[in-house]
């Protein structure tokens, strides 16, 4: 024999004469260091991921943290954005001990340990499909690494990334549970803790998201059943499911429950003024994947990428990016692969790829939104890709699992060829598509682009010259730059999927040991998904990893802050609020952080709020509405340059900006001398956009029991103000009506009259608090006690310890028996 022929022989002996323990342990080291492949600046680096929904949480949720260290007790309401609002909305009250806390102590080498875990949780949940080892590391590599995951770690997404890596356990569990006979009490633990953790992590979107693979899974494992007339076996592991399932809600259950309270008043609950009962469908499906934008599955830079991006969003951090050569075996699996469940994630995953679509797809999804439960709960049609990769990854792990099953035997080799040869022609349409059909300009851009060009140059936007500027930047300078892109990209693609072929034909000749080629594929994916997630990893993003988030955000102080927080607060203890033009005031919540705004960054706004903002704020002679902001208790407004507003004088100016003070403040707490009762809300939100007097009149929805009389002598003075209670000292010759710039919010508020007799609280001018005071002098507390929070812990913590109990119970029994039920996973 040659030297080359033993040298084969040699290979496939290494990975033969292995043990089983030996090639669990060799897959799941390779998996460890996947991570390090691109996240070594924050593992090795002495570096760490601070994105901006990090920074923007942690400015928003300042108020909470002074309140919890000034007062030692866990603040309910969060004073310094949207005028006040939920503090669950921005940071939940700590939850019970359980594996997701051990995380945290691990947050200096965030995401290895979290990458770990989702890592191990593919592998796991590949296995118990029983495929192959390597064919399971192959999965984990092109699901984990897709492009959409490294780019919301950059962008400090934490929570969205911490709730997906728990779904492949989620979907062991329900493998576990549904499709195999091993220890009921380990797989009903492994199930529950998978969703406890998962729903712990809180992001109900990727739960609701992830809830239609699994829901597709249930029914055709429940219609089975029914043809193959087993359903009362199905009957015990489907009510163990549910019963699972129901542990898990318990756990979690203070933070739902604190959700589902908030969700009518939030706007995602709706709009009064639109009636509608969800999120509007115009801003739901704005960030719609384009149809040919799916291109970049495949074809990362088809549509510019990040910052050349040209697609029909309004912009995007990076594609969703699938693999080259994840494509391949994609395709040989759905074209080969004979495994029971292959359409399910197929089908699964093409009808969420159908949801990305959004607007682009608007039969379906019109359908969807206006009748399907919660689907107008959520916004951001794009992310309903990283179903669409999990599912359709799994498809291409079965691709790969028929492959290692032909090339076992030479007689069947020749099979892979038709497959091969179909990916390879879809490939050469997409790269087709790119160098002959993509315009590579973006909808609606040469109108910008004429709008900026004319205002700085000041002529007419119809001027011919405009025209030209405008084309002649295209032409030369965009266009140029992202059809290099896109064909560069085009050539990278059809350059690995040949180089997957070549090695297919490589193994079916015997020229190449079959785990050999499993081994060298799965690397192919690595580094191809590794060099297109460097471009999209922020490097701005990075920080040493000594600075907590509270120091980043101290480093952007300006002087201009500083000038107003040096005169932000009051001397009854209360602080002035400001709007800060200056800094995308509903996009941003670092003012948040220095001082009380009325703007700030949150998706869950109360949803009357929103509807302020978008009806009333801006209204009035001034391009603002100042009785509006007096009414808010605002006291200075933030701004580029210097305007002149009526009652408005500069406080500071300087190169960073410009602060204008009022010079007529209105208090935290004022009387109105009329009040209009059983107003609609709708005609209270309007009556705010005319010339008013806050002080004047009040619009309520309800009814008083006798109309404020006008009292010059009346006076009310705030004595103690925090977060879940507010303190009020009256005195009045006539019963009045007190308002309360605070934000109305029912659920755990109440007012109480000497601390004996509860008020009703009104809602006031759509959006503030009233109540309605009696002669005399008395003493208003206003109590913010919301009954999840009690409860909710209460259950929260009982059911953790039953969950904990059942993984005790579990690993007893399985002591017991002494490895009798040992698990089947090929």
């Amino acid at each position: 024999m040659g030297k080359r022929g033993r040298n084969k022989i040699q290979r496939k002996e290494w990975w033969d004469e292995l043990s089983e323990r030996r090639k669990e342990t060799f897959s799941l080291l390779l998996l460890a260091l996947v991570p390090l492949a691109l996240f070594s600046p924050s593992i090795l680096g002495g570096m760490q991921y601070m994105g901006h929904d990090m920074i923007q949480w942690r400015a928003g949720a300042q108020s909470l943290i002074e309140a919890r260290n000034a007062l030692g007790e866990i603040a309910h309401w969060a004073t310094h954005m949207f005028s006040g609002m939920p503090a669950a909305t921005l940071s939940h009250p700590p939850q019970p001990w359980n594996l997701d806390t051990f995380l945290q102590l691990l947050q200096p080498i965030y995401p290895l340990v979290e990458y770990w875990v989702f890592l191990g949780g593919l592998y796991l949940f590949f296995r118990l499909m029983k495929f192959h080892r390597l064919s399971s590391l192959f999965g984990a590599i092109i699901i984990a690494l897709s492009t959409y995951f490294p780019i919301i770690i950059g962008a400090g997404h934490n929570a969205k990334f911490l709730a997906v890596i728990y779904i492949p356990w989620l979907f062991a569990g329900y493998q576990l549970l549904m499709h195999t006979r091993w220890s009921r009490p380990l797989s009903f633990f492994i199930f529950a803790l998978a969703l406890t953790l998962h729903l712990r992590a809180f992001h109900p979107q990727v739960t609701y998201y992830f809830l239609f693979p699994l829901g597709i899974w249930f029914l055709y494992d429940l219609y089975t059943a029914w043809r193959e007339e087993r359903l009362q076996p199905l009957l015990k592991p489907a009510l163990l499911l549910a019963a699972a399932a129901g542990l898990a809600a318990l756990v979690s259950i203070q933070i739902y429950w604190s959700t589902l309270e908030f969700s009518p008043y939030s706007i995602r609950g709706g709009s009064e003024v639109a009636e509608t009962t969800g999120l509007g469908e115009e801003y739901a499906f704005t960030w719609s994947q384009g149809r040919a934008e799916l291109m970049t599955l495949i074809i990362p830079g088809a549509f510019g990428g990040a910052e050349a991006y040209w697609g029909p969003k309004p912009m995007t951090s990076g594609p969703h990016y699938f693999g080259a050569i994840a494509f391949l075996f994609f395709i040989i699996g759905l074209l080969k692969s004979p495994h029971h469940l292959k359409w399910i994630f197929f089908g699964a995953g093409a009808l969420t790829l159908l949801f990305s679509l959004g607007s682009h797809f608007s039969g379906l999804n019109r359908l969807m939104f206006h009748h399907f439960p919660l689907f107008n709960k959520f916004r951001t049609p794009e992310m309903w890709l990283i179903v669409t990769v999990f599912t359709w990854g799994t498809v291409s792990v079965m691709g790969m699992e028929w492959i290692r099953e032909q090339f076992r035997s030479l007689p069947t080799r020749k099979e892979w060829h038709k497959p091969a040869a179909a990916a390879g022609a879809i490939g050469l349409l997409a790269v087709f598509a790119v160098f002959a059909l993509l315009s590579y300009e973006k909808p609606g851009e040469r109108n910008e682009l004429a709008a900026q060009v004319a205002q700085q140059n000041q002529v007419d936007p119809d001027d011919p010259r405009v025209a030209n500027a405008v084309n002649r930047v295209l032409t030369s300078e965009l266009i140029p730059a992202r059809e290099e892109m896109a064909k560069g990209d085009a050539i990278r693609f059809i350059l690995l999927l040949v180089g997957g072929i070549v090695l297919l034909g490589f193994a079916a000749s015997g020229k190449l040991s079959v785990w050999l080629l499993m081994l060298v594929v799965s690397g192919a994916a690595l580094f191809d998904l590794v060099t297109v997630n460097s471009r999209y990893m922020s490097e701005q993003a990075l920080v040493d990893q000594t600075l907590t988030p509270e120091e980043v955000i101290r480093r952007q102080e300006r002087p201009l802050d500083r000038a107003i927080q040096s005169e932000i607060d009051h001397e009854e203890g209360w602080p002035w609020r400001t709007f800060p033009l200056l800094d995308n005031p509903f996009n941003n919540a670092i003012p948040a952080y220095y001082y009380p705004s009325i703007g700030g960054y949150s998706g869950a706004k109360p949803g009357y709020y929103q509807d302020m903002i978008d009806h009333a704020l801006y209204s009035g002679p001034h391009g603002v509405n100042l009785p509006l902001l007096r009414m808010l208790n605002v006291k200075f407004i933030t701004i580029g340059s210097p305007v002149e507003l009526p009652g408005w004088e500069v406080h500071y100016e300087g190169d960073d900006g410009v602060v204008l003070e009022t010079t007529d403040p209105l208090p935290k707490a004022f009387y109105a001398d009329r009040v209009h009762e059983e107003t609609p809300p709708v005609q209270m939100l309007q009556a705010l956009t005319g010339e008013f007097e806050p002080r004047s009149e009040a619009w309520i929805d309800g009814t008083l029991e006798q109309q404020p009389v006008a009292d010059p002598e009346a006076s009310v003075r705030i004595s103690r103000y925090e977060p879940n209670l507010i303190e009020l000292e009256t005195r009045r010759s006539e019963p009045g009506f007190l308002v309360l710039s605070e934000i109305w919010y029912p659920p755990g508020w109440s007012a109480w009259l000497n601390g004996v007799e509860e008020l009703p609280i009104h809602r006031t001018n759509y959006i503030l608090r009233g109540v309605e005071i009696p002669a005399g002098e008395h003493r208003i507390e206003l109590r913010l006690e919301p009954t999840w929070y009690q409860a909710g812990n209460l259950i929260s913590r009982g059911a953790n310890l039953l969950l904990i109990g059942i993984g005790i119970f579990g690993l007893w029994v399985g002591y017991r028996r002494g490895g009798e039920e040992d698990l089947d996973i090929g």
